[in-house]
């Protein structure tokens, strides 16, 4: 019964270990990445809101056994999601609410869900301004990678003429 508790006790450890090992950062992307980089948008009015997206482009399309699911960008943790018209894009967005003294009206639930998702309280890594995290899945395993040659776009200007009922 005693070597049945010892070799319980050494295999939580090692179970343990091999877990803090799965967490270590790569240097290696899993795929071709042209590049990464952030854009801040505003809407122009008052009761608009404004907000910052990620995006990545790559070189050729994702394999199949392979998926981005987030970026670690700052503080914040984003779900990465393929563009519908470029299979070679992807994007995370951060919307910040509109100003409170004006209402707007809501969006649906689910995308309310994922703008609240957007937030993390605690940051998983610690990174500089030009680095990112991001988390894939490679057929079933969650692995990190890590890319410091992140670059933010200007923003397109917003027209100063207003618009013509």
């Amino acid at each position: 019964m005693k070597l049945f508790k010892v070799l319980f006790l050494y295999s939580i450890i090692l179970c343990s270990i091999s877990n803090c090992a799965s967490q270590k950062l790569e240097k290696v992307p899993p795929v071709g990445i042209k590049e990464i980089y952030t854009q801040h948008w505003s809407s122009g009015v008052k009761s608009g809101g404004s907000g910052t997206n990620v995006f990545i482009v790559l070189d050729a399309e994702l394999p199949q056994h392979i998926s981005l699911d987030s970026i670690y960008f700052k503080t914040l943790q984003l779900p990465l999601a393929p563009d519908t018209r470029n299979p070679l894009l992807f994007a995370g967005r951060k919307v910040y609410p509109a100003d409170s003294k004006y209402t707007s009206i809501k969006g649906n639930a689910v995308t309310d869900q994922k703008v609240s998702e957007n937030i993390q309280k605690e940051p998983k890594f610690t990174l500089e301004d030009n680095q990112c995290v991001i988390q894939y899945t490679v057929s079933g395993d969650v692995k990190y990678f890590i890319y410091d040659q992140l670059y933010a776009k200007q923003s397109p200007p917003i027209p100063n003429a207003r618009p013509k009922p």
